[in-house]
């Protein structure tokens, strides 16, 4: 939903929210919350099988989990920051000047 925008102005193939508007019959801003909602109900399935598997070495499901946080985190608030680098440069920033210390985390 981040790049849908910017996606349409580059004359891109189907975006998932074309593809949603097109199967559901409905408006841009419907196919904004369903799939919204989808997003929430798949973290949560995903929350829920993680510390449910025992068969998956943990390593696997943090590394499976993270690209799904990376990917939340750059597409989020309809922000495409994965295009837009300039977006990025005050999480950068902060991050690099002002560190989290893993002692203030415990």
């Amino acid at each position: 939903m981040g790049s849908h925008k910017f996606e349409q102005q580059r004359v891109h193939v189907a975006s998932s929210v074309e593809c949603c508007m097109k199967q559901y019959d409905m408006s841009l801003n419907e196919a904004y919350k369903l799939i919204s909602k989808d997003i929430e109900d798949y973290w949560m399935i995903m929350n829920e099988e993680c510390l449910n598997l025992d068969s998956i070495p943990n390593p696997v499901l943090e590394t499976i989990i993270n690209v799904a946080r990376v990917s939340e985190f750059t597409y989020e608030n309809f922000q495409d920051k994965f295009t837009n680098g300039e977006l990025l440069k005050e999480c950068v920033d902060i991050l690099i000047l002002d560190p989290i210390s893993i002692e203030k985390c415990e």
